[in-house]
């Protein structure tokens, strides 16, 4: 487990989306600068609310997008982010359960994030663009 960089293959090619994905992947990082430095609980606590609200945030983006756009795929990505919110609420209810093992919930957010981006999030770009973002 390291710290994650961005690399220009993470690019939807939607500015406004990267960014967010960029912000995201620096909250990951506080993260794990955070358990690396065995940080107090309290400051854990705190990042991964951030993390939270920021992936809620992040999802009323691209879904408003969605639904504007008349995105084809808008049903099926939606789901996804529904599953890894739950996901994300649930280890926030059973925070003391996860903490005792954060290198796996830093897999865990890791893999879905790379994943969801190289796969899902690729997928709306062509349609985004032909509405104008860039």
């Amino acid at each position: 487990m390291r710290s994650i960089e961005w690399e220009e293959k993470y690019s939807v090619g939607i500015e406004l989306i990267d960014n967010q994905h960029k912000v995201f992947i620096g909250i990951l990082n506080d993260l794990y600068s955070a358990i690396i430095n065995k940080k107090e609980l309290s400051v854990l606590d705190d990042i991964f609310s951030q993390l939270v609200a920021y992936t809620h945030f992040h999802f009323q983006t691209e879904e408003r997008y969605f639904d504007e756009f008349d995105y084809e795929g808008a049903e099926a990505h939606k789901i996804a982010h529904r599953a890894l919110s739950d996901q994300v609420v649930a280890m926030q209810q059973k925070y003391d359960d996860v903490m005792k093992n954060p290198f796996e919930l830093m897999d865990f957010l890791e893999d879905w994030l790379i994943e969801h981006i190289m796969g899902m999030d690729k997928l709306y770009s062509q349609c985004f663009k032909e509405h104008g973002l860039k």
